[in-house]
């Protein structure tokens, strides 16, 4: 069986999809699938995440790329070259961009199956965000693209009912994103980050990790800790990822007028030990956000047996099942009496609940079993059959 992923782009910079899309490639071709992945490069946005045993067809984003939606005629010619003769199935990840319009288009030209992975680009909020933006593709291609898939795939319940309710009636697979889980024995020390951000020494670490933008709800958690930093001066708030629209400046200056600038840390976008040292190290993590169709961040940090704080407009309702963290309203009372709990807990109660957490990746987030879930759902759509557990029709 050979499928393609596609993918708008696999730079460091760009976060999460790219983490997830590259892994499962690659847990793909270790069960013995031809696995492949289309993208564009984009060198101003870090490197490109290296996968093992998958084909990659990438193509240098030029600056029609770059300033108009991955627009790249050549990449889409050669989509159809390696559709025409390589591949059984095309997974697209991802909307509004060109390179998701060239996957319909390869797939419809060739006849194969597509499978169509919004990566929570179709959820309430991400919609009404820069609407104006979106509408233009929405008419010209992008609902065409989502009405012509042959299945869609959901990472959450929630994501799920998301699709439903834009009148989407294909099989919609519902699998959760893998996480690689780290060798908790060979974790990298505090110094890491401490040498290059020194303010960090002799504080207790608040992490946050995930794309500087406005959905993720950074500016809840700095007005909030403005009424927290006297009560709690011995911990340090992380602000780490990538600004791929310059919302951090506006944040900086929202720090800065709130009397914080002491209190609170950008690191840029972390990876390799410096990542891990972030996650590795910290006592919290939080992710005020407005909206996810995941939130892998939230799963790695449990996977380093960090206890979360977040929103119910995350799929994380296991935090409280599973007693790892809180799940609360997204809002400024909820989220403070969930981080005022959080905080007044003692070092071993934190580590307790961390545990917990790890406990709780293990069991339900492993690669090896989600992409076994994902093969039986390209099985089925080449072969048909009785359809897999994870499928769901009307």
């Amino acid at each position: 069986m050979r499928i393609c992923q596609v993918i708008a782009s696999i730079n460091h910079d760009f976060g999460g999809p790219s983490y997830s899309v590259t892994q499962l490639a690659e847990y793909l071709s270790w069960q013995g699938i031809d696995s492949h992945l289309f993208t564009l490069d984009y060198p101003n946005r870090g490197v490109q995440l290296i996968t093992s045993d998958v084909k990659i067809h990438s193509y240098l984003a030029d600056k029609p790329s770059q300033y108009f939606y991955g627009f790249h005629p050549f990449a889409n010619s050669s989509l159809q070259q390696i559709a025409s003769s390589k591949l059984d199935i095309i997974h697209n990840h991802g909307l509004w961009l060109f390179p998701n319009l060239y996957a319909r288009q390869a797939a419809l030209k060739n006849n194969l199956p597509l499978l169509i992975s919004p990566r929570g680009m179709l959820e309430s909020w991400s919609l009404s965000n820069s609407w104006f933006k979106k509408l233009p593709a929405w008419l010209l291609y992008e609902h065409k693209n989502l009405s012509q898939a042959s299945v869609l795939h959901a990472t959450s319940e929630g994501e799920l009912q998301s699709i439903r309710k834009l009148n989407f009636r294909q099989p919609v697979a519902l699998i959760p994103n893998g996480i690689l889980l780290p060798d908790l024995s060979k974790i990298p020390t505090r110094e890491i980050l401490e040498n290059s951000f020194p303010e960090l020494k002799n504080k207790k670490w608040l992490l946050f990790l995930s794309r500087i933008h406005p959905k993720k709800g950074v500016d809840n958690l700095i007005f909030l800790w403005r009424e927290l930093k006297e009560r709690f001066p011995d911990w340090h708030i992380i602000l780490a990822g990538s600004d791929l629209d310059n919302y951090q400046k506006k944040l900086e200056r929202l720090i800065a007028e709130l009397g914080l600038k002491k209190n609170i840390t950008f690191t840029g976008m972390l990876s390799g030990d410096y990542k891990a040292a972030a996650l590795a190290n910290a006592e919290l993590f939080v992710l005020p956000s407005h909206s996810e169709n995941f939130g892998i961040a939230i799963a790695e940090a449990l996977s380093y047996q960090v206890p979360v704080v977040t929103t119910k407009k995350t799929p994380w309702q296991d935090l409280a099942n599973y007693e790892c963290g809180w799940w609360v309203e997204d809002n400024l009372p909820a989220l403070k009496e969930a981080m005022v709990s959080a905080l007044e807990l003692s070092d071993s109660e934190r580590k307790l609940m961390g545990s917990k957490g790890r406990i709780l990746v293990e069991n339900k987030y492993s690669w090896q079993e989600i992409s076994k879930d994902m093969s039986k759902v390209y099985y089925w759509m080449l072969s048909g059959g009785n359809p897999p557990n994870c499928l769901f029709f009307i």
